[in-house]
């Protein structure tokens, strides 16, 4: 009985002093965690950037333009970023992404991470942004006339058959907008892909695509309605890969320039 009682007090002893140690360790996070992040870059030599831009141009360049110009993701010439105002904001970004946007993380090695940043910012320095030439009051009656508001939605006005234009500017390049305009075709956001369904009673259905399963699909259709089909009450479903917005070609001059500066000048921060 005494051994046993010995036994039973040693291991106690151990177990309290592991829990003290516990306790006295501080607590960390994953390595994407802000509090693990030092606020400046510290692979940012001459080799490190050269590595960026390999990184850059295969990982990054087909959203943001093979020279920070942007596209489908931010500029990064213009020598200011949207979300990020230090080295640490922008690896955070790239390691993390953004919530509720096509800006994927990464799970990439930090040293990769930072390495992207040091390019980045060499970007942000060398580059410029396109200069907008049109009349941002002039839009907006442009962007009303053609009735652009049935469609998209600025600080929670309009329709959302389209993408959300709050923040554009900041968004997308001058470029990139003005191309929307003139040919919607040209690159359609994966969250507003067409389809058309066809019911078995010849019915036929156009609108975004939402989501879809093995037994039903779900659209947005023209009027901004959603819909439910099953499946099985379809003969046809078809991703037609092209917007459902018209394209502005014949647009004048002044009234495309004066357009593309309105929604260039919508930088709201989300």
């Amino acid at each position: 009985m005494r051994v046993m009682r010995t036994t039973f007090l040693i291991a106690w002893c151990w177990i309290a002093c592991a829990l003290c140690a516990l306790a006295r360790q501080p607590a960390t996070q994953s390595p994407s965690g802000a509090a693990n992040v030092p606020e400046n870059n510290p692979y940012s030599t001459a080799a490190d950037v050269d590595a960026g831009r390999r990184l850059y141009l295969g990982r990054c360049g087909p959203c943001h333009g093979l020279s920070g110009e942007g596209g489908r993701g931010a500029v990064l010439n213009s020598g200011q970023f949207q979300r990020a105002d230090s080295d640490r904001d922008l690896f955070l970004i790239v390691r993390n992404g953004i919530p509720n946007s096509e800006m994927p993380g990464t799970q990439s090695p930090e040293m990769e991470v930072w390495r992207v940043v040091a390019y980045v910012r060499q970007l942000s320095r060398q580059g410029s942004p396109e200069p907008v030439t049109g009349d941002p009051a002039a839009g907006v009656l442009v962007y009303q006339r053609h009735g652009c508001t049935g469609c998209h939605t600025i600080d929670g006005q309009g329709g959302v058959l389209g993408p959300d234009l709050t923040g554009v500017g900041a968004k997308r390049s001058v470029r990139y907008v003005r191309e929307s305009i003139v040919d919607p075709n040209a690159d359609i956001p994966l969250d507003h892909r067409s389809v058309t369904v066809i019911t078995t009673a010849g019915t036929s259905i156009t609108g975004i695509h939402l989501n879809e399963d093995e037994y039903s699909i779900h659209l947005r259709d023209r009027s901004g309605v959603p819909r439910s089909f099953l499946k099985s009450e379809l003969k046809e479903i078809t991703l037609t890969g092209q917007s459902l917005m018209p394209a502005y070609s014949t647009l004048s001059k002044d009234d495309l320039e004066n357009l593309v500066a309105y929604l260039s000048s919508l930088r709201t921060r989300r």
